[in-house]
């Protein structure tokens, strides 16, 4: 086998495919943006600016040649985004405590359906206006809204009271959300057994500012090229397509950060600029990437695991019922994952990284179906399977990916190799549009590769929800998941979820409309040399408690 998979690598190196560094080591799992960056010898920030602490962005980043930042409703994680913007409450880097942050209180009714909330008074936005309960109001009601949204705001956020005639036109306002004073209650129709959690990811945006804006557009709205945040650090000089300075915010009510600048410049490769001193922390879970961060002296590496999947979506059916008959068959879905050796593949490209999973729910944890199958490789058995569901091994099968890594490429390519080997003619590219558009509206696949840095399984099994905009156009809409999802997301005791959380994973089984492949670890690299940090990681795609006050340079 290890001989196949040399081969299978080999391959991929050899096809010529571009490659570059995954946007999964960046902040967000976006699809990946055009490059204008400067390369490591032009990076602004020297060793000779002692307050400075240095932060990159390579290729893949998103708006790196752009004039704006990216939306916090799309992607919250990054040290950048959690300095500047805070939520009501803060996460530890476990994300499962909560501390106020801009609220002070709350209290929560014995069903769950009521909560009050009492906003910290005397919190600013970086122009100096008040930090009130109307933003909050304002900002929970406009993303219900917004056309690019997380979906963890948008499913708790849409059992508040009256969403539904909110979004579609029905209401003037928001029933279950109101402002009175520094006090804030919202009714929910329904139990959200993590909507404290969802509410400390979730960054509230100045009224002020953007309540003449279309929601439809706010991601794209004049704002993010200057934006206004209420956090400890304010933006000072965005430079287009080179790099962007923030600074410590004057009116931060809390404790003043020991660090005077943070920059981040754009490069065209992260590894060279690192190894030219000129990055002082960042992550990736590039196993490319991390061998060679790993031959840097100054830098010390904290592998923290989280729920980072690797999968392949089958592009299955349209909402209208029309069915793609290459992968309509389970029994087709079924062989192909059991045609591909993930142990060799997460030993050889992922080492120490990735572990095999077969459902969303990883097989080392708690709440692991015991009685899941476990698809080992069998390419025999996998080909019988084929043949007894008549596939027809003269076709091509479709097989797409948007990141841009080397590991991923080799990845992919030895993926298609496997399925050469048991007869089957494939076709595997990099999309060459955006992996929103290609993946849910184009749909020009069979399977596709697609990452999800997950809050919680909320998001891993939401993507089987009928509801779902995006995935209801490859999954057919169908609504066998709905029940056990929205129980899971009223779930509020660990053995109620860990009921719900096995009825799924035996759901997603008789299905199979993704293909679980790895879980990963993220790797964070420190510059010793340069920084102290507080030691405190977690999921780099979300917000949560970095004890950045306590962050020092050298």
């Amino acid at each position: 086998m290890k001989k196949f998979l040399k081969y299978a690598v080999a391959a991929a190196m050899a096809a010529g495919i571009l490659s570059g560094c995954g946007k999964e080591n960046l902040a967000s799992d976006a699809q990946p943006a055009s490059v204008n960056a400067a390369s490591s010898k032009e990076i602004r920030a020297s060793e000779a600016d002692e307050g400075v602490l240095n932060l990159v962005q390579g290729p893949g980043a998103i708006n790196m040649d752009t004039t704006t930042m990216d939306s916090v409703w799309v992607n919250r994680g990054g040290i950048v985004k959690g300095l500047m913007f805070r939520s009501l409450f803060l996460p530890d880097s476990t994300l499962t405590r909560l501390s106020p942050d801009l609220a002070k209180s709350w209290e929560i009714s014995e069903d769950q359906l009521h909560y009050t909330i009492v906003m910290d008074e005397g919190n600013t936005w970086h122009d100096g206006e008040p930090v009130t309960a109307d933003d909050v109001v304002w900002s929970i009601s406009t993303i219900l809204k917004a056309a690019q949204a997380n979906a963890i705001y948008t499913n708790a956020f849409s059992e508040i009271s009256g969403a539904q005639d909110w979004k579609n036109g029905k209401a003037h306002k928001l029933d279950g959300i109101k402002a009175d004073g520094a006090v804030i209650t919202i009714d929910l129709d329904r139990p959200v057994g993590n909507f404290l959690n969802v509410l400390g990811q979730f960054a509230i945006l100045p009224k002020h500012l953007l309540e003449q804006s279309d929601p439809l557009e706010l991601h794209n709205d004049p704002f993010w090229a200057n934006p206004v945040g209420n956090g400890m650090y304010k933006l000072d000089t965005f430079i287009k397509g080179s790099y962007f300075d923030i600074v410590p915010y004057e009116g931060y009510k809390g404790r003043k950060p020991a660090i005077a600048r943070i920059r981040t410049t754009n490069v065209a490769d992260v590894v060279a600029a690192a190894q030219a001193g000129k990055v002082d922390f960042i992550n990736t879970n590039a196993a490319d990437q991390i061998a060679l961060f790993n031959q840097i002296p100054s830098f010390k590496a904290t592998p923290v695991d989280m729920l980072f999947y690797r999968y392949l979506v089958c592009n299955i059916k349209s909402p209208d019922g029309t069915d793609n008959l290459k992968m309509s068959d389970k029994r087709v879905r079924k062989a192909l994952l059991m045609a591909i050796d993930r142990e060799s593949l997460a030993s050889s490209l992922y080492p120490d990284l990735a572990q095999v999973n077969n459902t969303g729910v990883p097989s080392g944890l708690a709440e692991y179906n015991k009685d899941s199958e476990n698809y080992s490789y069998n390419p025999e058995q996998a080909k019988k399977m084929l043949e007894e569901a008549g596939f027809d091994f003269s076709k091509t099968l479709k097989l797409r990916y948007y990141y841009g890594d080397q590991s991923s490429i080799d990845f992919m390519t030895a993926i298609a190799s496997y399925w050469n080997a048991i007869g089957i003619q494939v076709d595997v590219q990099k999309f060459q549009g955006d992996a929103t558009t290609e993946l849910f509206t184009i749909k020009d696949y069979d399977l596709a590769l697609k990452g999800l840095s997950a809050f919680g399984y909320e998001e891993w099994y939401g993507e089987y929800a009928s509801t779902n905009a995006n995935f209801k156009n490859i999954f057919g809409g169908d609504t066998a998941f709905d029940e056990k999802i929205n129980e899971l997301n009223a779930a509020s005791n660990l053995e109620d979820r860990a009921a719900t959380l096995s009825d799924l994973q035996k759901l997603e089984q008789d299905n199979l409309w993704k293909l679980p492949v790895f879980t990963m670890q993220n790797v964070f690299y420190v510059n010793e040399d340069r920084v102290e940090t507080a030691g405190e990681f977690g999921n780099p795609w979300f917000n949560y408690d970095m004890k950045f006050e306590d962050w020092k340079l050298k």
